[in-house]
């Protein structure tokens, strides 16, 4: 019997390994179609293609040269792509007489933003596709810290090897198909298939405009023409293309080109049509559109939305009758809710028209990120996120088969946050529900002096429930199959140290500083967005984004998909997409034509390499880092088991939270009437951060950003968000620009248009704003020494663009190395500074509540940087207060305006009718028919009255002139009103005054200054 196991044993290996050979398609480049010639098609990849990672240095504590070779036999090595290569890695050309693959390169500690010398290092290493290979197939590696060898047939998806002691892991990833590659940026794919097998994808090709190509940061030269900054881009534009046998199709016109266009969706009908759906910008809003292709030919374009809120985030799917049905996001009256509609039929032939919107979900709060699924038995089922709670919970809704909308049902309810959800009808007609999650308190008081709350991005699991009628199961094992929590030993996605910021929320010093605040908890998985499908044979497909060890490069956080598998009874190991390195907000389609069969769409920018981006202080401006779409196969032969679900256990009671508190309303409701002119307070900020800026890697996703803005924070105007909009290249900017827009709900929520520009001390981080879209940001010129006087050339340009554009920008962290000395300042063009932020300190003066000190400051110590020194020069200031990075729901920049709109922000900037505060405090200083940040001149004695109403009571209030305390007070209640006159004042000279408000509770206020003249 042994000796007949030893016969058949390899004879079975062999029919695998040829059966998964058919299953595994090739890689090859699509043409191009005649919007981008500049590209041409590439040959096909063979066949018989499987694609291995090979991972070296796992365990090294320190870098290590892991200079070395590859060779196959009997086979070929098809391609050899670098993985994670730094500066100084490089792959070799063969030489003549070998067939070797041979490389140069070493493991090199972790990019993480400011991290110190200790980060963890991580490994290096390539990926390699082989051809024509044998179940006896070996392949041989030689590396300058030993050899190993393994057999492709022996190494299976999600079953990674070790090899030299643990110090190298080799693991099966899918070939990746390049499918759609120009020089312009192609992203957002959404996939459906065909009765016939043929897979659809559509997606969105931004055009940059050629002048503004690759990473502008900085340049060499003064810019002087700053008109041309503001030349329009070449625009969006939808494209459809068919992937049938192997082979990519050119990509067929679905919208003009030069459009403003947002996600598209797609789906078949049962006539056959492919339909495509997507958002697009017409006189400032964005509403919903369709269009349908019959044997590639494209009929009339429909508008399915007209409201003046914009409709977003379409999601797609075709009901057993062959209906397509569309389900999106829809602003209405400053509230998003979900609609639907549906394709119509007549006589049971579906249509090309469709039904009427229908409201799924809707409550006084915003409901988000629509998911879809269409069952066997002709339900249609939505979910999304919602916030009616206080908190993001999921819901859900079917409609029947005859379009019938039932009763709306709480999916996952609890104080935790749940969001982003994916949908799924297996055939046997369960429901699956895949989600993120994360702690309580989401968005809440998160920062340097407050810990109850957590920040937008701590890390996140994904959590799944499965109904069965009215019974409802989890898969078991889902989390011993994820990446799980960072660890410094294990080179997984997940593995990642964070950057020291100063005083850490956790230390010693944080608690002397502030000894109420609660400790953090332990750091979590960073495991996001979740996809999921169920294909023919009932297998459930579940892709998500993981972080990954390489936090940042110059353009941003480093992201990348994986992808699970549930038989029934366990989970495969994550099995890691190739060329899916992007943003965390990086939603790849996920479609399958066959049993056992995912295929994995995605775009990819490839910024797992770094590549140092100046050469002598001088940007480089050709852009390695361009979006592309990949597709990715993977064929599983091993049978199913009869799912084993879990029972699911009972939840929690969901939190009821209010989602505006009374704080807020009394804010909004608030009106000031100055010298016959009403004003209103805008509450916001405009100094926030995501995945966007190379520093970004706790702050999660832009779009997370303004969900926190709109509904955790409540705010009224936000300016959004990164560093140069991305490091300056055109394709980041576009897309922070367009979220600024989408998310523009006039007269609710105002998003200016904004961004940091960071230039090192003397000359100061600003923080930059603009009420009009389509202006770039400016590149910096050389700094100046910090012994050299005089004005520094860099911020002479910056306050020239900005006079230009009309904008204005703020210092921030004024007392640290981002700040500045004040050697610099125009009274037009910056108006304000960031007195307070949520994730340092205050730079108000020495000694005042919250301020930095030589012991404690938290991004360097610069005394000269304080703002008492600025006033003291004569420079006039607002004070405002926001949160950088990480920080939530502490730092507010409250505006009074005369009408919510931007130009209306823009001024009262200008004007400096502003204050900052730590919580939703009420401030209302003026001095008879002038206002906070008033210049004026009176001929009696100058005088202040105060009025503020607290969130606490307040401790101590205080009136500065001249950087002197000239009057105190001691409420110890929540409202402090008092009229103060300056009997003291020196005629003819200008002074200013000021008021700070410290509640008992530690929350502050700061009210700009008034600048008076007392003229007897």
């Amino acid at each position: 019997m042994l000796q007949k196991l030893r016969l058949i044993l390899p004879l079975l290996v062999l029919a695998i390994l040829i059966w998964s050979f058919q299953s595994v398609h090739h890689s090859r480049r699509a043409a191009v179609t005649s919007a981008s010639p500049q590209t041409p098609a590439l040959p096909p990849a063979s066949e018989d293609e499987m694609c291995f990672r090979i991972l070296l240095g796992l365990t090294d504590t320190q870098s290590v040269v892991w200079d070395g070779s590859l060779s196959v036999s009997p086979g070929v090595v098809a391609r050899v792509e670098p993985w994670r290569f730094d500066e100084g890695d490089r792959l070799e050309e063969p030489s003549s007489n070998s067939s070797a693959v041979r490389w140069r390169i070493a493991t090199h500690r972790a990019r993480v933003f400011g991290a110190a010398a200790n980060r963890p290092v991580v490994a290096n290493g390539v990926i390699v596709t082989f051809g024509k290979l044998t179940a006896a197939s070996e392949v041989k590696v030689e590396t300058a810290q030993g050899g190993f060898q393994f057999r492709p047939a022996q190494i299976f998806y999600g079953k990674a090897e070790k090899f030299l002691d643990g110090r190298v892991m080799v693991d099966r990833v899918p070939v990746s198909l390049l499918s759609a590659h120009t020089r312009d940026e192609e992203d957002y794919p959404a996939a459906a298939a065909d009765r016939e097998g043929n897979v659809w994808v559509a997606f969105v090709r931004f055009t940059p405009n050629p002048k503004f190509t690759g990473i502008r940061w900085t340049g060499t030269e003064e810019t002087k023409n700053f008109a041309e900054l503001a030349e329009p881009t070449g625009g969006d534009q939808v494209l459809l293309t068919r992937y049938s046998r192997g082979v990519w199709s050119n990509p067929i016109a679905v919208s003009d080109r030069g459009g403003d266009l947002y996600r598209p969706a797609v789906a078949v009908d049962g006539a056959g049509r492919v339909w495509v759906f997507w958002s697009a910008n017409s006189d400032g809003n964005f509403d919903l559109y369709a269009r349908g292709f019959e044997a590639g030919e494209g009929g009339k374009t429909i508008k399915l939305t007209s409201d003046r809120g914009p409709d977003i985030a379409p999601v797609a799917a075709t009901d057993a009758q062959g209906r397509v049905w569309v389900a999106w996001q829809a602003f209405r009256n400053g509230r998003a809710q979900i609609r639907a509609a549906y394709q119509q039929s007549v006589q049971g032939t579906v249509a090309t028209s469709f039904s009427d919107e229908i409201v799924v979900g809707s409550s006084a709060a915003n409901e988000w990120n629509p998911a879809i699924a269409a069952s066997p038995g002709g339900e249609v089922t939505l979910a999304w996120d919602s916030y009616r709670n206080g908190n993001y919970d999921l819901y859900l809704r079917s409609f029947d088969r005859n379009a019938k909308l039932g009763e709306e049902k709480a999916a996952v309810a609890t104080a935790r946050y749940e969001a982003y959800p994916a949908l799924a009808y297996d055939k046997e007609g369960r429901l699956w529900l895949a989600w993120e999650e994360s702690d309580a308190e989401w968005g809440k008081d998160f920062g340097t002096d407050e810990t109850t709350g957590i920040g937008l991005y701590h890390g996140r699991w994904i959590r799944m429930k499965v109904w069965q009628g009215n019974r409802v199961f989890t898969p078991p094992g889902l989390d011993a199959a994820l990446p799980g929590v960072p660890n410094n030993r294990v080179d997984s996605p997940a593995r990642q140290s964070d950057p020291p910021r100063g005083i850490q929320p956790d230390s010693e010093l944080a608690k002397q500083r502030r000894p109420n605040a609660t400790p953090q908890p332990p750091p979590r998985p960073r495991n996001s967005y979740p996809r999921l499908l169920a294909d023919r044979s009932g297998r459930i497909w579940l892709a998500f984004r993981t972080a990954h060890p390489l936090w940042w490069v110059t353009i941003g956080t480093v992201w990348f998909e994986n992808v699970v598998s549930f038989d029934g009874s366990a989970w495969t190991g994550p099995i890691f997409i190739n060329h899916s390195a992007n943003l965390l907000d990086n939603r790849p389609a996920l479609v399958s034509t066959a049993a056992g069969e995912l295929l994995v769409i995605n775009s990819s920018d490839g910024r797992q390499h770094y590549h140092a981006r100046t050469a002598n202080n001088v940007a480089v401006k050709d852009d390695p880092y361009n979006n592309d779409l990949y597709a990715s196969r993977i064929v599983l032969a091993e049978p199913l088991k009869p799912a084993q679900l879990v029972a699911a256990s009972a939840e929690e009671a969901p939190a009821t939270g209010a989602h505006e508190t009374p704080h807020v309303r009394r804010l909004r409701e608030y009106r000031s009437r100055v010298n016959g002119t009403e004003y209103r307070i805008l509450r916001g900020e405009f100094h926030r951060h995501t995945e966007i800026s190379m520093d970004g890697g706790r702050d999660g996703s832009i779009w997370d950003a303004f969900r926190y803005m709109l509904d955790v924070a409540a705010m009224d105007w936000v300016g959004c968000c990164d560093h140069d909009n991305g490091h300056g290249r055109e394709y980041t900017w576009w897309l922070t620009q367009k979220l600024t827009d989408i998310f523009h709900l006039p007269g609710s929520f105002i998003p200016m248009f904004s961004y940091e520009r960071s230039v090192p001390y003397p000359e100061g981080h600003r923080n930059v704003v603009f009420a009009q879209r389509g202006i770039r940001t400016l590149p910096r010129i050389p700094r100046v020494n910090e012994s050299t006087p005089g004005p520094a050339p860099d911020t002479q340009m910056l306050y020239r663009y900005l006079r230009h554009f009309n904008g204005i920008a703020a210092i921030h962290t004024s007392a640290t190395n981002m700040g500045t000395d004040w050697r610099d300042n125009d009274p037009l063009a910056e108006p304000v500074v960031e007195i307070y932020q949520g994730d340092r300190q205050n730079y108000e003066m020495p000694d005042a509540p919250r301020s930095n000190k030589a012991n404690d400051s938290i991004g360097g110590w610069r005394p000269k940087g304080f703002v008492s020194l600025a006033l003291e020069k004569g420079y006039k200031l607002g004070f405002q207060a926001s949160s950088d990075h990480i920080s939530t729901h502490m730092s507010y920049c409250n505006l009074y305006v005369t009408a919510p709109t931007r130009q209306a922000i823009l001024e009262a900037f200008q004007r400096r009718h502003v204050y900052g505060a730590t919580d939703d405090i009420l401030a209302d200083v003026r001095s008879g028919q002038y206002m906070m940040g008033d210049q004026f001149e009176t001929a009696q004695w100058p005088m202040l009255k105060v009025k503020l109403i607290g969130t606490a009571p307040f401790a101590r209030v205080h009136i500065i002139k001249d950087n002197k305390y000239v009057y105190s007070s001691e409420p110890k209640k929540a409202s402090a009103e008092f009229t103060w006159r300056d009997t003291q004042a020196e005629a003819g000279k200008q002074s200013y005054y000021y008021v700070r408000g410290e509640q008992a509770d530690g929350e502050i206020v700061w009210v700009s200054p008034m600048w008076i003249t007392y003229r007897p």
